[in-house]
């Protein structure tokens, strides 16, 4: 099952890892990310960078390697200016095409300042980042999303690094809580949901809700949830009525918090599994 953490540097990243890079001005970017792609010839991954890093000019085509041909000729592909509607698509694409042509996986380095160059909502962030990590975590891929502290509102940065299960980069940006995914139409949650994350989770469940009838949560990590956290909950359902929110694993705290709201006693679309 996948877990959160903070990783210290990029070298540990592995297939099936999702991770929020936050970049900060003074840190040698385009040295790190050389680094991590250069890794991609050593594990024999495809290589895909999305925006400029530093360490590519201009797209080169790839060599269609047979399986388990790591040293064979080898160039990162790179996709500049992709729309981030777009690139979902594309990533899916790559990682399907990696597999066939023999890869281990497919390596993805995102530069989301050029994905978003006029920054980004945390709506936007919640829905694209969800629709990412539930694609990494099917397997084929790790993907980092390098987002520069300098072009995303501290909102927005805040919003990232809680839809991402890894983060790197350390500082005044920390989630109180992370939603992941943990299988299809399920995602783990942990950490607490308050006051102060209620507006970003409200968000992540909404676009969740957007794109599946019943949504599954997975709350064993789940420490808190407030009265704040779970009128988001109730606010993120209210345009669904067709559609559930399962909350699975929760603790005897959160559940009698909800009793004591009267919230069980209400016709919403929020259920408890025994």
């Amino acid at each position: 099952m996948r877990s959160a953490r903070t990783v210290p540097t990029l070298d540990p990243v592995d297939v099936g890892d999702h991770v929020c890079w936050l970049v900060d001005a003074n840190e040698d970017f385009a040295g790190t990310a050389r680094a991590f792609l250069a890794d991609g010839k050593l594990f024999g991954d495809k290589v895909l960078i999305v925006g400029t890093t530093g360490t590519t000019d201009r797209p080169r085509p790839l060599p269609e390697p047979g399986a388990g041909s790591r040293n064979r000729a080898w160039e990162p592909e790179a996709v500049l200016g992709v729309a981030p509607e777009a690139m979902l698509g594309v990533v899916r694409r790559e990682a399907d095409a990696a597999s066939r042509q023999g890869f281990r996986a497919l390596r993805v380095l995102a530069r989301m300042d050029q994905v978003w160059p006029a920054g980004a909502s945390p709506a936007e962030v919640a829905r694209h980042e969800l629709g990412l990590d539930a694609l990494v975590a099917a397997g084929g891929a790790l993907v980092v999303c390098a987002y520069h502290r300098s072009g995303f509102a501290r909102a927005s940065l805040a919003q990232t690094v809680g839809v991402h299960p890894h983060q790197l980069g350390m500082g005044p940006v920390m989630p109180d809580f992370r939603m992941f995914s943990a299988g299809t139409d399920c995602w783990s949650v942990s950490g607490v949901v308050d006051g102060d994350g209620a507006i970003a989770f409200r968000t992540a469940v909404g676009e969740l809700l957007a794109l599946s009838a019943v949504v599954r949560l997975r709350c064993e990590g789940l420490e808190l949830m407030d009265v704040a956290g779970m009128r988001a909950l109730l606010d993120a359902t209210a345009p669904y009525p067709d559609r559930r929110v399962v909350l699975e694993g929760t603790n005897a705290t959160v559940r009698r918090c909800w009793a004591l709201l009267g919230y069980d006693g209400l016709q919403s679309t929020v259920e408890f599994a025994p």
